[in-house]
């Protein structure tokens, strides 16, 4: 639609104005405080005070009272949200611009257009290969041998080349999640059985890492925490929804593993250890981040942020520290770094501290704990008491380790932006 048609200077439009800078935020990830707040300070800044919005996870209402009647608008979101990083930049950068418009409504709402049509940054190959290179850094993070290393890049590939190329044609994402984890799992399962490797686990659960709902969980506490319950509980609700698909898309898979043992090499050095671990934590970072439309100038602060936390991490536990604590540690230094570095950059903090906390997964304790009680599921099998005990404490690990992570995101930020607008 062309700019002129948004030239009447009516308050109809400027209903339709607010809507549309609703809409975008909301389709690009963003959290519901960040879509008020963006509303009310366009609003401010183009002299309405009366401008109210009601965000749920499936609507988005909106109405300006004047002294004699009410315009109102109301949008219904047919599709769930896709984090695209570089929308939320553009149209932080767009409001804090605002004055310069001089209350150019058709400029602006042409300009809100823009950014909701924009490409992606990066081409559709180098996403799929450096995301690949990402699960391939996750899996060296967990000690994966040199064979599983390998597997994890080609399962990871094809599974993301499946979720780009048949994602939008199959219209579900849970569907998408579940013909993506499945053709994951599956590639990685059958490779580890042709190809020699002692630790198979490791290769399943990094072949399919990207598809965890990082942003999905923290934006659904956030919500909540700030008094959004109704949007908030959906959300979460929708981010367990995806890691039950997960995990039950991995158990056939698990099954075609058999029984595996982990053998353990040698101890690195300690200096040695921290410094791989670090980069290999930063490499992940920078590839996840492209998943996200990251904006290029964006990715060397997922990138300090993903090696701060896993140093941070490492050297504590090096000192002999609990380890809960060296990863909440680790995550509230690398959510502060992403604080400062998002208000240079005009890009939420949030985000980048989520990107930076993906490689701080407890992936291989999740595989190995439902490995575990996929063979107790079998009927028929006795099993050890050692083996139950440690499947059961598998899992109770990776669900306290994700809890932590995701407090050591929300906790730190609450803190930073208690007061500021989150525009």
């Amino acid at each position: 639609m062309a700019p002129d048609e948004y030239c009447d200077k009516t308050r109809y439009e400027m209903a339709d104005l607010y809507l549309d800078l609703a809409k975008t935020l909301y389709e690009a990830g963003a959290a519901v405080q960040r879509v008020t707040d963006s509303v009310r300070w366009l609003a401010g800044e183009l002299g309405d005070t009366n401008v109210h919005i009601f965000v749920g996870y499936e609507t988005i209402e909106l109405s300006i009272l004047h002294h004699d009647h009410i315009e109102s608008r109301l949008y219904v979101i047919r599709e769930p949200f896709k984090v695209n990083i570089t929308v939320l930049h553009q149209v932080s950068q767009l409001l804090h611009r605002i004055p310069s418009y001089k209350g150019d409504i058709c400029a602006i709402r042409a300009e809100i257009l823009r950014i909701q049509n924009g490409k992606p940054i990066y081409p559709k190959p180098l996403i799929i290969f450096l995301t690949s290179i990402a699960c391939v850094s996750f899996g060296w993070l967990n000690h994966a041998d040199i064979s599983s290393l390998f597997i994890i890049g080609i399962s990871a590939f094809c599974a993301l080349s499946i979720k780009f190329r048949y994602g939008k044609r199959l219209n579900n994402i849970y569907l998408s999640t579940l013909i993506t984890a499945s053709a994951g799992g599956f590639i990685a399962a059958i490779l580890s059985r042709i190809i020699p490797t002692a630790t198979p686990e490791v290769a399943l659960i990094s072949s399919v890492l990207f598809l965890i709902p990082g942003f999905l969980l923290i934006d659904g506490g956030l919500d909540i925490i700030r008094d959004h319950t109704s949007c908030g509980i959906v959300r979460l609700v929708s981010a367990f929804t995806h890691i039950c698909i997960i995990s039950g898309s991995l158990l056939i898979p698990l099954g075609l593993l058999g029984t595996m043992i982990q053998v353990n090499g040698p101890a690195p050095d300690l200096i040695f250890s921290i410094l791989t671990m670090s980069i290999a934590a930063g490499i992940a970072a920078f590839g996840f981040a492209l998943l996200f439309n990251t904006p290029l100038f964006v990715l060397p602060g997922c990138i300090i942020c993903g090696m701060a936390g896993r140093m941070i991490r490492e050297i504590g536990l090096s000192f002999g520290l609990d380890t809960f604590f060296c990863i909440f540690s680790g995550m509230v230094v690398a959510t502060s770094i992403a604080a400062y570095y998002g208000r240079l950059t005009r890009v939420p903090g949030v985000f980048i501290a989520v990107i930076a906390g993906i490689t701080m997964i407890p992936g291989l304790a999740m595989i190995k704990g439902l490995h575990g009680l996929f063979a107790i599921a079998h009927t028929g099998t006795v099993l050890s008491e050692t083996m139950v005990m440690y499947s059961l404490q598998q899992c109770l690990y990776a669900g306290i380790v994700a809890f932590i992570l995701i407090a050591g995101i929300i906790i730190p930020s609450l803190v930073i932006y208690r007061t500021t607008p989150r525009v």
